[in-house]
């Protein structure tokens, strides 16, 4: 995933903002993967989905689809 992806998702400046909280939720295992499962039945109910949440797991969602949690996780590797 990376920046790109999510700016087709939510727009810039709903990334920008979900990138800048300080207190997104805390990334789980089980987060990602049940974003993968709503990323497989198609873009559209991975973003109704996504919406749905609270706004600090909105935040942590923005973060794993972005590639910011991958990028923070190889540049402490």
């Amino acid at each position: 995933m990376s920046k790109n992806t999510a700016h087709e998702l939510w727009g810039a400046d709903v990334v920008r903002r979900a990138l800048a909280n300080p207190a997104p939720e805390l990334t789980s295992a089980e987060l990602v993967h049940e974003a993968q499962r709503w990323l497989a039945v198609s873009p559209g109910a991975f973003r109704t989905w996504s919406l749905a949440q609270p706004w600090p797991r909105f935040c942590a969602v923005v973060r794993i689809v972005s590639g910011t949690i991958r990028a923070e996780v190889e540049q402490h590797e």
